[in-house]
């Protein structure tokens, strides 16, 4: 039992007052003579017996009456929380993506905030709303409904151990306060260990589970460019299915609002299927792939942007470099030739691609270059001479951290294999040839090179051609010279396509999207001055990413902006420089949940519900008062009565 105003019990000291006065009643029995003395003794015994009890009855019907009236104004009550203590209330309400998702009345967000809107009519509590972007503190009833009608849809979903840990240190703000804790969410199966939730004993926890009608849900996953030439580009886009069959689904590719190509899939349940298209090679591609599905809106569309070709830049530093124009030729490539003893250095940055051609030794002052170049701009191939001087090629190599070269071999080797499932090669070979016409070679160079991989191997398996990456950018090492005295590898079928893909391996690579809400780098070539600063923009927004700048390149880096998909453009003042696509996570397309009540069901002080009214009805019932003070005036009214009894019913 617990009391409103508990410090008029403090009256109940006055109890003390009709026990005094009948302890210290001056009333005295006065004696009668009578003839008959034995008499008069046994009337005298029971008149005081009857006398005693009757005042003591009295007393303790005066004392109860007394006390009730107290009792009364100190207005008792039963409630199964201290009701008056403060009472704080935060709640997590999930405004993810995934809450698109359609319920029994509408979409699961727009619901929820309804629900919480019509529930809450308490104005003496403060309440908390923890979103995914935002949170509002102690908001009263009013504030409450204005926030809530303002909560919309945010790309980066909160991880739940994070939404926990920032709901306490807010509560360690606070002292003397009864806490509840409500967290609505679908509880999806993606970004939190729920059975490691750290659930203290210090708060009242309520989970609301509010899933969707049905779980099902069409996404597209992903998009990448599967094969370029100079007339076509082949795009090729992954369509997925969660938990629904469907048949002759379309799909469409734009670019920009310009539909360039439709197709229709049939999907299984949980299945996917890859969807190509094929588009002309000519201008920039600043797409979307667009499917129509009224579950979840956001992975309905897939943004993803290709740059007009442009002309590679090709530097070969060597004698004998005839071979190599002839494969660089001037409607893809600006190929640009020079002997080592004439080389301009300032062409290095601007190229994307250099090739060592035949150098017997490598001076220090290009080594250095070289290195970052390699780490910033772009691809290097290296082939040795005949009379390559291994030292000054092993202090390269080293400045590098590639390894080193061991020996010469002059024993005479083929090339049998090819690496098919290397990346170097797709799209190149329709199927793998087993019988084609070996190359050969006399001489070649024995090395120790590291975190490699293989492109052409010997028949001895040791590596003819291999890779090895820097960032974005690739290391080629070929381990023989490829003179025609050494080697017939420059006649052979593999020469033309080994050597174009030296050039264009980055620009293939490439990705096509970036993803809201990730960590993000573009590397972008643009001759900037110090103070010159990009933007990323679109109609909707305009923001200034983290920028580095080098002489020849800006590095952006991008995490929480921006926040919606679509195509950007990176702009300095009124020039755009470059566009980009943004494309919202496909985590949250697969509507797969935790089954909470499970764990509910382990926690003394948490409780599971599927309905944000049933369970704010459920908390309001923690703090519902039964009042008492009209029981007691009842028991008042009684002992009085039952005094009156006794003053006019019991004789003395």
């Amino acid at each position: 039992m617990q009391f409103i105003n508990p410090e008029i019990l403090y009256f109940l000291f006055l109890l003390i007052i009709p026990i005094l006065i009948h302890l210290f009643q001056l009333q005295k029995f006065q004696k009668i003579a009578f003839t008959n003395v034995k008499l008069l003794k046994q009337i005298e015994q029971q008149t005081r017996k009857s006398s005693k009890l009757k005042k003591l009855l009295i007393l303790l019907s005066r004392l109860l009456l007394l006390a009730s009236l107290i009792i009364a104004f100190a207005q008792p009550y039963f409630s199964k929380d201290k009701i008056n203590a403060k009472v704080e209330t935060y709640i997590y309400l999930d405004n993810s993506l995934s809450m698109q998702a359609k319920g029994e009345k509408g979409e699961l967000l727009q619901k929820a905030k309804s629900d919480l809107i019509e529930s809450f009519n308490d104005k003496e509590n403060s309440i908390t709303i923890i979103t995914n972007n935002k949170i509002y503190k102690d908001l009263q009833i009013n504030q409450l409904k204005n926030e809530l009608l303002k909560i919309n849809y945010y790309p980066i979903k909160k991880d739940l151990k994070t939404v926990l840990l920032e709901i306490k240190s807010l509560q360690n703000k606070r002292i003397n306060s009864l806490i509840n804790t409500i967290l609505i969410s679908d509880f999806q199966n993606i970004n939190s260990d729920f059975n490691s939730l750290n659930i203290d004993n210090k708060s009242y926890y309520i989970f609301v589970q509010t899933l969707p009608e049905k779980a099902q849900n069409i996404s597209i996953d992903s998009v990448w460019l599967s094969e370029q030439n100079n007339e076509t580009i082949k795009i090729k886009s992954k369509i997925r299915s969660h938990n629904i069959q469907i048949k002759n689904l379309s799909i469409s590719i734009y670019n920009n609002d310009n539909l360039l190509g439709k197709a229709t899939i049939s999907l299984d349940k949980n299945k996917s299927e890859i969807i190509e298209f094929t588009l002309p090679n000519s201008n920039a591609i600043y797409g979307k792939i667009s499917l129509n599905d009224n579950t979840l809106l956001f992975d309905n569309d897939l943004y993803f942007s290709l740059p007009k070709k442009e002309i590679k830049n090709v530097l070969a530093i060597g004698e004998t470099n005839d071979f190599l124009s002839k494969i660089y030729n001037s409607k893809e490539f600006n190929f640009t030739s020079s002997i080592i003893n004439k080389l301009d250095y300032s062409l290095i940055p601007n190229q994307n691609l250099i090739i060592l051609n035949s150098l017997n030794s490598i001076p220090n002052s290009l080594i250095h270059i070289l290195k970052n170049y390699i780490e910033k701009e772009g691809n290097l191939v290296v082939i040795p001479s005949k009379e390559s001087d291994i030292a000054s090629y092993n202090s390269f190599l080293s400045t590098l951290q590639i390894g080193r070269i061991i020996k010469v071999n002059n024993s005479k080797k083929i090339i049998t294999t090819i690496n098919y499932s290397h990346p170097f090669f797709k799209n190149v070979f329709q199927k793998e040839i087993v019988n084609f016409q070996y190359p050969i070679v006399n001489q070649s160079f024995i090395s120790n090179l590291h975190q490699i991989t293989s492109i052409l191997q010997f028949d001895d398996k040791s590596d003819f051609i291999s890779e090895k990456k820097f960032n974005n950018n690739k290391f080629y090492w070929i381990s023989a010279p490829l003179g025609k005295d050494n080697s017939n590898f420059i006649s052979s079928p593999l020469v033309v396509p080994v050597f174009y893909n030296f050039a264009i391996q980055n620009s293939n690579s490439k990705n096509l999207y970036l993803t809201v809400g990730k960590k993000n780098e573009l590397i972008i070539k643009y001759d900037s001055n110090k103070d010159d600063v990009l933007h990323i923009k679109n109609k909707n927004s305009d923001f200034i990413p983290l920028q580095t700048k080098t002489p020849n390149h800006v590095r952006i880096q991008t995490d929480i902006n921006p926040l919606i998909g679509g195509i950007y453009q990176i702009t300095y003042k009124s020039n755009t420089i470059q566009n980009t696509a943004y494309n919202y996570d496909r985590k949250e397309s697969e509507l797969t949940y935790f089954p909470i009540d499970q764990l509910v069901k382990n926690i003394k002080n948490a409780k599971y519900f599927t309905s944000i009214k049933s369970a704010i009805t459920n908390l309001n019932d923690q703090y519902i008062k039964h009042n008492l003070w009209q029981l007691f005036i009842i028991f008042a009214l009684l002992f009085l009565g039952i005094e009156i009894v006794l003053q006019k019913f019991l004789k003395s």
